[in-house]
C-alpha cells in the first residue's frame, strides 16, 4: 500500500470539523428544539428575575406548564421565608445579572408542596441563563446527617464547610461577611444543678431562641455542648451585625421555662467579620472564639468585637496549636514535680507530675493554654501517655535510690474516654517495675461531672490495677459532696482558688465548708490535700479543719525530676504539739504513696512558723 503525504501551507484547504460544521448548519430552529427538550429544567430571566422563557422540564419538576410561569418573578415562586434571602445573594453577586449566579431556594410546587432547586448559570446581556437541580432529597439526607439529634442545627462539620463556601462567596462581594460564637455561661454548674435532661431541654429552647434572633438566611449551628455559632452574611456595615449581637444576648433576658422551673441564664458572644482579607473558615472561628473569651473575661452577659489586641492572640493561638503537633518529637516538653506534704508528720507523702512546655519562639508557655489546644485536637491522649511513662520511669528511679514516694500523674477526660487507657497504664507500669499503689491518677472534677456513670465505670476499670484515683479541682462544682459516695475516689484535692479564699476577712462560710468536706471525706476513707498553700495562715486553718495534705509554693515551687526525690525545701518548720520539731522537707519513710485511708479524727496539733 503506497501512502501519499501532502503538505498544506493555507489553512483555507483544511475542511471544518464535523461538530463545528454541523454547528453551523443547525440554525437558530435547532437549539430552540434543544431548549425544549432537555431533560434538565432550564429557563431564561430578565433583570428583574421573570421568566423570559422556560422548557418542559418544569411541568416534572414543579408540576406546571411553561406557560405557567412566563412573566413570573423567580422570587414570588418561592417559600414565603426564601425570597429575601435570595434576592440579597442575587444583588450581591458581581454585576448581577452579569457573571455566574448559584442560588438556592425553595420552590412551590402544584401539589401544594415546596422542592429545592438549586439554579446556577451565567448571563450575557440583559438576560440570566440558567439551569435548575431538584436537590430536595439530597437536601434531607444532608439535614439527616450533618445536623445536631438534639437541635436540629447544623453541627461543626456542617456550619464550617457552610461558612467556607460563604467565605469563597464573599471574595465576589462587596459586602461583608461575619461569625458570632457563643457560649453559655457557667453551664456546667447549671446542668449539674438542674440535671443532664433538663440541661437538655435548655440547650434546645437556647437554639430555638437564636433562630428567632437571626435575620432571613443567617446560618444557626451548634458546635458542640453549649457552644453555638451564626453566620452573618451580607452584611453592609459592622452595626448589622453588632445589632444581631445584641439580640442573641436580649434572646437570654426572659428566664427559660425548664418543665415547670424557670431558669436564668446568660450567655457570652465573640464577633469576628471576614472585612477584605481572605480569611479561612478555621481563622474566622478563632478570630470569634478569641472575642468570646474576651467577653467572659470582663464579666459575661455581653459580646466582645474581634480587633486588633486580639489578632495577636488569635495568632499566637495558631502558631501553638500548629507547633504544639511537633513538640513531642522536637523533646519540648519537660515535667515538674512538686512535693505533697503531710500535715501530720511533715514528711513529703508524694509529688505531682506537672507538665511544662518551652516553645521555641514563645518561651515558656501556660498549661492553661496549651493543655485546652492539645484536648481539642486530640493531642493530649499521646502527650499524656509520655507524661505518664516519663512520670512512672523517674520514679523508679528515685525508688532505685531508696526513696518511697509515689506519684500523682493527671490524666485528662479525652484519655478517659479512650477505651485502652487501662492497657496504656498496666503496659507503663510493668515496663517501669513501680507498684501500681505508688500511681494517683488525677481527674478534674468539671471532668467527672459532665458524664458521672460512664467516668465512674472507667475509673473503676482502672482501680482494680491498684493505682489511687484522685478528684482534682475539688470545689468548683456544685454537687461535689454528692459524688464523693458515688464515684471510686481515694483522694480529693481542694482547688487553689478555695484555699486562697481562706484569707479573706470574712471567710467564716469558706472554713464551714471546708470542715464539712474534710468531716465527710475522713468519714469516706478519703484522703484530702489542699493545693496552692502559699501562706502559714492557710496552713493553719486547713489543719485546724482536719486536711490531711498540703501542697503549693510555702513548701516549694514545681522543680525538674533529678537523682533525688522531691523536697519541701527548709522555708517551713512545723512544731509538732509534743514539743518536737521538724522541717518539712523529708521524704516520707515508709509506705509507696503516703496517702493511706483516712481514719476518722484529725492529724494531730501542730505549731507553725516560716523561717525566713
Amino acid at each position: 500500500m503506497i501512502v501519499t503525504l501532502r503538505l498544506i501551507t493555507d489553512t483555507s484547504e483544511v475542511p471544518p470539523a464535523a461538530p463545528v460544521r454541523a454547528r453551523a448548519d443547525l440554525g437558530l430552529e435547532a437549539y430552540e428544539q434543544l431548549f425544549a427538550n432537555a431533560g434538565c429544567m432550564l429557563a431564561i430571566f430578565d433583570g428583574q428575575a421573570r421568566f423570559v422563557a422556560v422548557n418542559s422540564a418544569c411541568e416534572s419538576v414543579l408540576g406546571c406548564q411553561p406557560n405557567d410561569l412566563i412573566g413570573q418573578s423567580l422570587l414570588d415562586c418561592l417559600h414565603p421565608h426564601d425570597p429575601a434571602s435570595v434576592a440579597r445573594k442575587a444583588d450581591a453577586a458581581l454585576g448581577w445579572p452579569e457573571g455566574f449566579v448559584e442560588l438556592l431556594g425553595r420552590h412551590r410546587h402544584s401539589d401544594g408542596n415546596y422542592r429545592s432547586l438549586l439554579w446556577s448559570g451565567s448571563a450575557h446581556g440583559e438576560y440570566w441563563y440558567a439551569s435548575a437541580k431538584d436537590v430536595t432529597e439530597w437536601l434531607r439526607l444532608e439535614h439527616r446527617v450533618g445536623r445536631d439529634a438534639l437541635t436540629s442545627l447544623p453541627n461543626r462539620e456542617v456550619f464550617t464547610d457552610e461558612l467556607a463556601r460563604a467565605l469563597a462567596r464573599h471574595g465576589r462581594s462587596t459586602l461583608d461577611l461575619g461569625v458570632l460564637f457563643i457560649d453559655i455561661d457557667a453551664f456546667r454548674q447549671i446542668n449539674d444543678s438542674i440535671g443532664h435532661e433538663a440541661g437538655d431541654r435548655l440547650l434546645a429552647e437556647v437554639a430555638q431562641r437564636l433562630r428567632e434572633a437571626v435575620r432571613v438566611g443567617d446560618v444557626v449551628g451548634r458546635l458542640g455542648g453549649d457552644e453555638f455559632a451564626i453566620m452573618l452574611e451580607l452584611l453592609e456595615n459592622d452595626y448589622e451585625a453588632v445589632a444581631v449581637a445584641r439580640r442573641v444576648l436580649a434572646a437570654f433576658s426572659k428566664p427559660f421555662e425548664v418543665g415547670s422551673v424557670p431558669v436564668d441564664v446568660s450567655a457570652s458572644v465573640g464577633l469576628a467579620t471576614a472585612k477584605d482579607s481572605e480569611k479561612t473558615a478555621e481563622r474566622l472561628m478563632h478570630e470569634a472564639d478569641i472575642a468570646m473569651y474576651r467577653a467572659k473575661a470582663v464579666g459575661r452577659n455581653r459580646f466582645a468585637i474581634f480587633d486588633t489586641e486580639l489578632r495577636i492572640e488569635v495568632d499566637r493561638r495558631l502558631s501553638l496549636e500548629r507547633d504544639l503537633r511537633h513538640a513531642l518529637s522536637r523533646n519540648e516538653f519537660e515535667i515538674h514535680y512538686q512535693p505533697v506534704v503531710s500535715l501530720a508528720d511533715a514528711s513529703v507523702a508524694s509529688c505531682e507530675a506537672l507538665l511544662r512546655w518551652t516553645h521555641g519562639e514563645w518561651g515558656l508557655v501556660s498549661p492553661d493554654e496549651f493543655i485546652p489546644l492539645a484536648e481539642e485536637n486530640g493531642l493530649i491522649v499521646p502527650i499524656g501517655a509520655w507524661v505518664l511513662g516519663t512520670a512512672l520511669r523517674q520514679l523508679a528511679e528515685w525508688r532505685a535510690h531508696g526513696s518511697e514516694i509515689g506519684v500523682s500523674v493527671n490524666i485528662s477526660p479525652r484519655q478517659l474516654s479512650d477505651e485502652s487507657v487501662g492497657l496504656m497504664v498496666a503496659a507503663l507500669l510493668a515496663e517501669t517495675g513501680v507498684p501500681p499503689s505508688a500511681l494517683c491518677l488525677e481527674i478534674t472534677e468539671t471532668a467527672v461531672l459532665s458524664d458521672p456513670i460512664r467516668t465512674a465505670t472507667r475509673l473503676a476499670e482502672l482501680r482494680t490495677l491498684g493505682v489511687r484515683i484522685a478528684f482534682d479541682d475539688f470545689g468548683t462544682g456544685y454537687s461535689s459532696l454528692r459524688h464523693l459516695s458515688q464515684l471510686p475516689v481515694d483522694v480529693i484535692k481542694l482547688d487553689r482558688t478555695f484555699v486562697s479564699a481562706l484569707n479573706r476577712p470574712d471567710a467564716r462560710r469558706d472554713r464551714a465548708i471546708l470542715i464539712a468536706v474534710t468531716t465527710a471525706a475522713r468519714e469516706l476513707g478519703i484522703s484530702v490535700i489542699a493545693e496552692g498553700v502559699e501562706d502559714t495562715e492557710q496552713l493553719a486553718e486547713l489543719h485546724r479543719a482536719g486536711c490531711g495534705y498540703a501542697q503549693g509554693f510555702l513548701f516549694s515551687e514545681p522543680r525538674p525530676g533529678g537523682n533525688t526525690a522531691p523536697d519541701a525545701g527548709s522555708g517551713v518548720v512545723i512544731h509538732t504539739a509534743d514539743g518536737g520539731a521538724r522541717p518539712a522537707a523529708e521524704p516520707a519513710g515508709s509506705g509507696y504513696y503516703g496517702f493511706g485511708r483516712e481514719a476518722a479524727g484529725s492529724p494531730r496539733p501542730i505549731a507553725l512558723r516560716s523561717n525566713s
